[in-house]
């Protein structure tokens, strides 16, 4: 009598090797997501500005000025390869420009990366530098475009903006510290000592551009907060600085104003990320920001001292409170000279707190 296999067991001898085949398939694309992950934040924009078809020399020119270096593994090296980045712009990227290695050494278990929010201070940089619309043009053109805006003049789109839609100021590669002069936004780009302390913040065409001005402040954000969540989102072009009075917003004084400021205007995470040095992971989709803003109240906390300007926020005793840690205050001026250390602007707090080279004691924003 012939041996007959049975039906059930052919159909699930085929669904396993029907499955097994999936997971080949799979694995691959698992594979390169999860090496994705491991990059380094500074090797994740080098991606995105290569996806977005920026030229080499814009990215060289940006890795150089970032001073920063990374201990890239083979895996990481061969995925970048795999995302069209060149050779040059990999070598540029490891320590020694890639000389004292292989362009694909053989795999080794991860060594420690070099944290990219602490990079090399930029050799050329000159702190004396007035801060001046030259100035910005100059030191802002390698890393964005200047763009004319209807109803603002010119501003300056950073590339990171365009090759990411979900990118925004305050919150991508950077991190809050508390001062004596309120809550700093120490930012990890080679720009950001200029464009997260002077100016203003505007969408336009679905992508983010900054306005020029000419105060210096820790960060101009406006603040929300709820028991769960805090938030904030970048001063719109209207919010204006007058010394000797603060802040104005179409014609008051702004306190604990809103200034017109919307939904996607904020953004909110949960006090257990506020101290994370990338929150970009942590962006709330649209539809729970908007429960969120609906239960938020606003917390700014702007007060003048002694001429300084201050952004107290929700509060750093609070904040402490929220996040289970004892909040430090740095000198502001210790914290700003490692911001510009990264190729920014000067800007040292003090009374006046004004870099502009007219007499005009108000920022200016080509409106």
């Amino acid at each position: 009598m012939k041996n007959i296999i049975p039906k059930h067991r052919i159909i699930i001898t085929f669904a396993g090797l029907l499955a097994g085949i999936l997971f080949l398939l799979a694995t691959p694309s698992v594979r390169a997501q999860d090496i994705a992950a491991t990059l380094p934040p500074g090797v994740q924009d080098v991606v995105k500005l290569t996806h977005a078809g920026i030229s080499e020399d814009i990215i060289l020119a940006q890795i150089k000025n970032s001073g920063a270096m990374y201990n890239l593994t083979a895996d990481q090296i061969i995925y970048l390869s795999n995302q069209g980045i060149s050779q040059t712009v990999i070598k540029s990227l490891l320590p020694g420009g890639g000389s004292a290695a292989p362009t694909m050494p053989a795999p080794v278990s991860p060594p420690p990366v070099v944290a990219p929010s602490t990079p090399a201070p930029v050799a050329s940089y000159d702190a004396s530098t007035p801060v001046t619309m030259a100035g910005f043009q100059t030191q802002l053109a390698p890393y964005g475009s200047w763009i004319n805006v209807p109803g603002y003049g010119l501003c300056w789109q950073p590339a990171v903006a365009v090759a990411d839609p979900l990118w925004r100021p305050y919150f991508d590669a950077g991190h809050w510290v508390y001062t004596d002069t309120g809550w700093f936004w120490q930012s990890d780009y080679p720009w950001g000592g200029a464009v997260f302390h002077y100016g203003r913040w505007h969408r336009y065409g679905g992508s983010w551009v900054w306005l020029p001005g000419y105060d210096w402040a820790p960060a101009w954000v406006c603040w929300r907060q709820t028991d769960a969540y805090c938030g904030w989102a970048p001063l719109p072009p209207e919010a204006v600085f007058s010394a000797g009075v603060g802040l104005t917003f179409r014609g008051g004084v702004a306190l604990d104003v809103d200034f017109g400021l919307g939904i996607d205007d904020f953004a909110f995470v949960g006090y257990d990320h506020f101290w994370d040095f990338n929150l970009h992971g942590f962006l709330l989709p649209r539809d729970r920001r908007e429960l969120i803003f609906r239960d938020s109240r606003i917390y700014n906390g702007y007060r003048m001292d002694h001429g300084r300007f201050i952004v107290e926020g929700i509060g750093h005793e609070r904040i402490g409170l929220l996040t289970h840690r004892e909040v430090r205050v740095v000198p502001a001026h210790e914290v700003h000279f490692e911001d510009h250390g990264r190729g920014g602007f000067d800007g040292r707090p003090g009374p006046g707190d004004h870099r502009g080279g007219g007499d005009d004691r108000r920022d200016r924003h080509g409106f």
